[in-house]
């Protein structure tokens, strides 16, 4: 008798086979014309949690940033630029030196492409007239979007920390010349781009998403007149606004982990 296995994943993601050969198959009763049907049980929408339909956040995003931070909109060659922490494959970057043409430093240890990220993601989601004007760019010069990014954006491959700031001049001058922080759902080094911003008097803006309370157990918040573990969302997002009464939290026009922890920030007391 050949073996069989049922198959399925643990909530860790590890892969787990179990061995059914030993197993009766249980007989399914046969519905007749005349049983009447099961209406089928919907699972309730999510809304406003991890996972939700949140393809538009970076542009949401970006547009929120330009409107909401003037350093954003200084013309010139000598522009600062702005530091995307965590950015992963480099969409919000695309977005702010393509869309917004501004001058991105993306810090993640993982190294993106961001012609092919803006070609790929971020073009076809564009109204038609922009995707028109791109092409019509790309036809007469088929470099023109690499020309664009290496003019606009570089990116340091290296994580965001304590220790990486204490080891690379390189990382603190890209801190110390941005005209503001960014950290999308930044993860692990959301803290740490809230007290480089701090250190360093700079704008900044996080949008909180895991919290990773094995990694931190130091982080308390106070509940209900108690200190508790930070183990929340929730209580990650008032951990990092009781940092400093200066700093503001605000709801982002987008789905899912869209709160923001961000600041104006006070050049003239760089330390």
């Amino acid at each position: 008798q050949p073996v069989s296995f049922l198959h399925h994943l643990r909530g860790n993601g590890r892969e787990v086979w179990h061995d059914m050969s030993a197993h009766e198959p249980v007989p399914v009763p046969e519905r007749s014309e005349s049983s009447p049907s099961v209406p089928k049980r919907e699972r309730p929408k999510r809304q406003g949690r991890h996972g939700a339909r949140n393809q538009d956040r970076h542009k949401n995003l970006a547009r929120w940033l330009v409107q909401s931070f003037p350093q954003l909109n200084q013309h010139g060659e000598d522009k600062p630029h702005v530091l995307d922490v965590a950015g992963g494959k480099g969409e919000l970057a695309a977005r702010l030196s393509f869309c917004h043409q501004l001058n991105v430093v993306m810090v993640d240890p993982r190294e993106s492409n961001l012609p092919e990220c803006f070609e790929t993601v971020v073009l076809p989601r564009l109204p038609n007239k922009w995707q028109d004007r791109m092409k019509a760019h790309q036809a007469g010069n088929p470099h023109f979007l690499q020309e664009v990014a290496d003019s606009r954006f570089r990116q340091l491959v290296t994580t965001f920390d304590e220790l990486s700031l204490s080891a690379s001049a390189e990382l603190r001058d890209a801190v110390q010349g941005a005209c503001l922080l960014v950290g999308m759902h930044a993860d692990g080094a959301t803290e740490a781009i809230v007290d480089a911003a701090v250190r360093f008097r700079k704008p900044f803006v996080v949008v909180p998403c895991c919290v990773f309370p094995r990694l931190f157990p130091e982080r308390m918040v106070e509940e209900e007149g108690e200190m508790v573990q930070v183990r929340s969302h929730a209580q990650f997002c008032r951990y990092l606004l009781a940092k400093d009464s200066r700093f503001t939290m605000e709801t982002l026009p987008f789905e899912g982990r869209n709160v923001a922890i961000w600041w104006r920030g006070n050049a003239e007391e760089a330390t």
